[in-house]
């Protein structure tokens, strides 16, 4: 194996600001495939029917990129020091979605300048990156390579890290040396269970699209559920992380760009319901937020209201 390589490539993306990462041999997914199929067959990913189009891509990253050999996964820190407020009419915003700009175009712009100087090292070699947008399975990948567990609320968690960071992948078209997986360290824990407040988390390991905060508030474009409660979100949801007791060590990002816009951080119900749709698209523009419309913003406040 390329030992010289593989160092090299991995302080590259050390030095890109990545807190982890991690290496694993490209290969059909056949186990984590399986649970994937039997989790579409169930419609556990509500209307995320894109999920369904792209199943065989997913399990298998040749069908993505033909040449592939290895997968690079890495981790790149989002948690602040910022606190939400406890105030009950004060809506809450996933913390991976409260800054100054979407996570995709932050990282992207780091991988595009690390694939390129990674091309550089070696005649021949190809790389191809996703952050969470394309038919790669990150979490799988990320396991694998050692990055962290699958935690009972389907979270990487690193025992070090805890689970508040997000994931990149990069297929390249060399053999490096592969990492193992880390053990799981869940156990006998199952807080992130017994705390969803809608029963998200079916069982270990297992989440529906269906019942979550996060997809109900982002990503459905219908109306929220009656017996759905937001528990005080408005975009996103962080409760099953923010009880995981491996996110204690509090470690945080130094990257500016994740701390929350003061024009939205701790702001009432009332101050939020006034903002125009002209205003949300300025607020938003460049963030996770203007994902969800202004229609949604206007349904998830409502709804928020309503409890």
């Amino acid at each position: 194996m390329q030992n010289d390589l593989t160092y090299l490539i991995r302080q590259k993306c050390l030095k890109a600001g990545f807190i982890k990462a991690g290496i694993s041999k490209a290969e059909e997914l056949k186990e984590e495939g399986m649970y994937l199929k039997e989790w579409l067959d169930e419609g556990r990913n509500a209307d995320m029917k894109w999920m369904n189009n792209t199943f065989e891509k997913r399990i298998d990253p040749k069908l993505v990129m033909e040449d592939v050999k290895s997968v690079i996964s890495l981790a790149y820190l989002y948690d602040t020091p910022v606190a939400h407020s406890e105030s009950k009419d004060i809506p809450k915003i996933s913390r991976y979605a409260w800054g100054e700009r979407d996570y995709h175009k932050i990282i992207k712009g780091k991988l595009k300048l690390l694939c390129k100087e990674v091309e550089e090292m070696q005649e021949g070699i190809k790389t191809r990156f996703y952050v969470d947008d394309g038919p790669v399975m990150d979490k799988a990948w990320a396991v694998r390579s050692g990055i962290g567990w699958l935690g009972k609320n389907t979270n990487v968690i690193n025992p070090e890290f805890g689970s508040f960071f997000f994931l990149a992948t990069i297929l390249i078209n060399t053999e490096l040396d592969y990492d193992k997986p880390v053990d799981d360290l869940c156990r006998g824990c199952s807080i992130c269970i017994n705390e969803c407040p809608t029963g998200a988390i079916y069982d270990e390991y297992r989440i529906d699209a269906n019942l979550c905060i996060s997809y109900q508030t982002i990503e459905n474009r219908n109306d929220i559920p009656e017996d759905i409660d937001l528990s005080g979100w408005i975009f996103g949801c962080d409760i099953c992380q923010d009880v995981c007791p491996f996110n204690d060590n509090k470690f945080f990002t130094t990257d500016p760009q994740f701390f929350p816009k003061k024009e939205i951080f701790n702001k009432t119900h009332s101050e939020l319901s006034d903002i125009s749709e002209e205003q949300f698209n300025r607020i938003f523009e460049g963030t996770p937020v203007r994902r969800t419309k202004y229609k949604g913003w206007v349904r998830n406040l409502k709804k928020f209201k309503q409890v």
